[in-house]
């Protein structure tokens, strides 16, 4: 029996591989074709031969004849097809190999004749929306090309059903270009000028087709049964391997403050869409219960223990009562926060002994961002996978952020050269063409990096975006996703915003977002490096968001509970950074001074950017160097290394600049000294390098500088060469930096089962000397931020600025509940020296 199973299993991967290729091969070869044709008889081909594939002929030609038809499929697929209303089927399906296994079954059928009555000589066209889009570079552009091919199915001797996969790619208020085709096609539809074959998955098809009455009466649903497949089978492995979990409580109000907020209003909406967390997202009794409360699900994230729900708003009291709920909250919106290998450092490690190699190599690097422009030459052959989040059904970056995002990875070394030319990304698209997204897209995009990593190797997230960091990290639900993945072992790492100033305050303290506020991340913030390689001027760019963090729980009384930790963890260069532009993207056409080389082919045309967003893939990049020198490294290790070697920027604190500026440099020189036999049974205080400890300084572009020489935790920091020469059990997997230190009463102890007696703890936040992290000035005491952050309310002053909460007044007279004033400070940044172009 199990013989049988595992043979079934290899032929039906095999039919995957078969039938995913072949349809690849006919949608080019036939595009090719067509092509070919135009030029040689030198009158154009119809548009629908142009930009669509006959699956009948390839059918016909028997170049399906290996796939084994999913017969309970293709029989109700076929079923919609032949009925008179609702007539227009869509195979609901997470994997494509199956929505194309479905598509060529039913092929077949009408090839062979082997359909009912109404469906005979109808053929099956796929539409190529990879040539479509590429020929449509605006809403006027698509809608004539699509009005070209309805004409030739008006006007061919056979009826046409097209297909559409994804569907949401052009129908919807979400699809290409603001859904400017989708009443064009949804006309058609209804007037019966052409059926559609549509697919996709469940979620994305719930939220931008369904829901639109108008089109929801047009369709009928294929739902099959997902089949095993190696990377559901790694993603199983992931879940059984990973030991320690997150053990963080969620604390206070079940209901985050903005939604208790919004339902206690008189203006509240009879509905809402929210992620909910539970203790068992597979609970029969628990989903009957949303079922019989008119919640809906809409999607789920089973390792993360989250559903979104679309849900009245009248049931989340009693939702938030219930014992399965654990914390409902609103699904958010996010977004995008827009000389390199000199001033970080790479160059000097690169010219150290051993290190000419080291680029990230066989590294794989999750970017979440508005998706990647792999034309562009700075990205070509860089990205291994690619999935779409946003029921945009495109992989492609018409906002332009990830693209350039990407490229301070990778980009080959030279004048706009990555730090980790060699790293592959794995482009998981969160955001829109109007680089927007939601909670929920962000949570499945985390759950696919579990999903994928083994086959990818991911062991890097860069999250150059963020959300109002409202609930506590204890309760905030991307938080506990990046704790689930940094608990598997991989590093995470987030932009810490743009909201370090308003127009009424230069200076603006607590405005750290969200994934920012984990613990967890490494949370970045933005140098300013004036341009030049050299690190005696740098200085934190007056945008960068600053500490400590703000979000916050409220008790049963009502009190709310500030997070109050030391964020960010160090910065990175991110004032005026030069990199790739994505053809044609949104930004540069709105801004198009931020071109710098205009007059170049559009695929390497390159763009000035700023803010954390910039900063944050560089050390996303750093990390993968690290674990190339290194593949033993924790996450923790890495952030202690990153911390350790940084360079404290004088006259700049803790809030603004963590441990201090990147340093690759002195960084990799103490990761290849970590020993790569070290495991949980490790005891604390044994030897944790290989030779002799490093000096503690580094030389780059001519300046040389101290390194930090310390570590910071949640309220606190420490120093003492142990943190490098001794194993600590916080560097293990399931703990965070922090849990070595013991709060009792406001006072901070170290946890000697955790750490060696030699880590000393330091409870003062100091402004820097420009020397190691204990040199400097006390600005406060550690105490102030202990005690759930009761004691730091909204508008306390810091010396030289002001510390801001929720609801606070913002510069343009604009009340922003627990949010946060998007403004271009971070697009053009500080206005100083900047990077050269050359």
């Amino acid at each position: 029996m199990v013989r049988g199973k595992s043979t079934n299993r290899w032929r039906w991967l095999t039919a995957v591989g078969i039938s995913m290729s072949l349809l690849a091969g006919i949608v080019i070869t036939e595009s090719a074709r067509a092509q070919s044709n135009e030029r040689r008889n030198g009158t154009p081909q119809t548009s629908l031969f142009k930009y669509a594939s006959d699956l009948n002929a390839a059918a016909e030609q028997g170049r399906f004849n290996d796939i084994e038809e999913r017969t309970d499929d293709t029989n109700r697929a076929i079923q919609i097809l032949a009925s008179g209303s609702k007539n227009n089927p869509v195979v609901i399906s997470e994997s494509q190999a199956t929505r194309d296994v479905v598509m060529i079954g039913v092929a077949r059928r009408l090839a062979h004749g082997d359909v009912p009555e109404e469906l005979a000589g109808k053929r099956l066209f796929k539409l190529n929306l990879d040539s479509l889009f590429h020929d449509a570079s605006n809403a006027s552009e698509l809608k004539s090309l699509l009005s070209a091919i309805l004409s030739d199915v008006t006007n061919s001797n056979s009826k046409v059903i097209l297909i559409i996969d994804p569907i949401q790619s052009l129908m919807g208020p979400n699809a290409a270009f603001n859904g400017a085709a989708s009443s064009l096609l949804r006309d058609a539809i209804s007037n019966g000028q052409i059926q559609c074959f549509g697919a996709s998955t469940d979620v994305a098809f719930q939220q931008n087709v369904a829901s639109e009455e108008s089109l929801a009466e047009l369709f009928a649903t294929v739902k099959t049964e997902e089949v095993s497949s190696t990377d559901a089978q790694q993603s199983e492995a992931a879940d059984s391997t990973n030991d320690k979990t997150n053990s963080e409580e969620f604390a206070g109000d079940k209901v985050s403050p903005d939604l208790r907020e919004m339902i206690d209003s008189p203006n509240a909406p009879e509905r809402v869409r929210a992620i909910l967390q539970v203790s068992d997202a597979n609970s029969v009794v628990m989903r009957e219960q949303l079922k019989a409360d008119g919640i809906i699900i809409t999607g789920q994230m089973n390792r993360f223990g989250a559903l979104v729900v679309d849900m009245p708003t009248k049931a989340i009291a009693k939702l938030a009562d219930s014992g399965s709920a654990k914390y409902v909250s609103l699904d958010r919106s996010v977004s995008g926060l827009g000389h390199v290998e000199s001033t970080t450092g790479e160059d000097a490690m690169l010219a150290q002994s051993g290190n000419a190699g080291l680029d990230g190599s066989s590294i794989g690097v999750a970017i979440l961002d508005s998706g990647i422009s792999t034309k562009h030459v700075a990205l070509s052959g860089r990205v291994a996978f690619s999935k779409d989040f946003t029921g945009q059904g495109t992989t492609d970056d018409y906002y332009g952020h990830g693209t350039f995002v990407g490229s301070m990875i990778v980009a080959p070394s030279g004048s706009y050269g990555g730090v980790a030319p060699g790293a592959k990304l794995i482009n998981f698209r969160v955001l829109d063409s109007n680089g927007a997204g939601k909670t929920s897209a962000v949570l499945s995009a985390l759950d696919a990096v579990l999903t994928y990593r083994t086959t990818y190797n991911i062991r890097v997230v860069n999250m150059s975006l963020g959300a109002d960091a409202v609930d506590s990290y204890k309760n905030d639900a991307i938080c506990r996703a990046v704790r689930k993945l940094v608990d598997a072992g991989i590093v995470v790492v987030a932009a810490a915003g743009n909201d370090g100033k308003d127009l009424l305050h230069p200076k603006v303290y607590g405005r750290i977002h969200s994934p920012g506020n984990e613990p967890s991340a490494i949370t970045v913030g933005a140098a300013n490096s004036y341009g030049s390689n050299g690190r005696n001027d740098d200085g934190v760019a007056s945008y960068s968001s600053r500490g400590p963090t703000r979000s916050y729980y409220k008790d049963w009384k009502g009190v709310k509970h500030y997070d109050n930790l030391i964020k960010p963890d160090l910065v990175a260069p991110g004032n005026k950074i030069i990199g790739a532009s994505a053809p044609g993207n949104d930004i540069v056409a709105d801004n198009p001074d931020l071109c710098v080389n205009p007059t170049a082919i559009s695929t390497a045309r390159y763009m000035r950017l700023s803010g954390t967003s910039v900063s944050s893939p560089l050390v996303a990049g750093a990390v993968a160097v690290l674990l190339e020198a290194n593949p033993k490294l924790t996450p923790n290790m890495i952030k202690m290394i990153l911390m350790y070697t940084a360079q404290p920027l004088a006259n700049f604190n803790m809030f603004e600049q963590g441990a201090g500026e990147l340093n690759i440099e002195g960084s990799v020189r103490l990761a290849k000294l970590v020993r790569t036999d070290l495991s949980s049974y490790t005891k604390v205080g044994a030897s944790l390098l290989t030779a002799a400890a490093p000096s503690p300084q580094s030389t780059i572009a001519g300046v040389t500088f101290k390194w930090a020489q310390g570590v910071i935790f949640k309220y606190d920091w420490a120093k003492g060469s142990d943190l490098i020469t001794k194993y600590q059990g916080i560097y293990g997997l399931g703990v965070l930096l922090g849990d070595g230190v013991l709060i009792g009463e406001g006072v901070l102890s170290s946890d000697l089962t955790m750490m060696s007696s030699g880590v000393l703890i330091c409870d003062n936040i100091l402004k820097s000397s420009g020397l190691t992290m204990g040199d400097g000035s006390v600005i406060m005491v550690s105490g102030v931020l202990v005690g759930d952050g009761v004691l730091m309310g909204d508008g306390v002053l810091m010396g030289d600025g002001v510390l801001m909460g929720d609801g606070v007044l913002m510069g343009d007279g604009v009340l922003v509940g627990d949010g946060a004033l998007q403004g271009d400070s971070a697009l053009r940044g500080d206005n100083t020296v900047c990077m050269d172009l050359e």
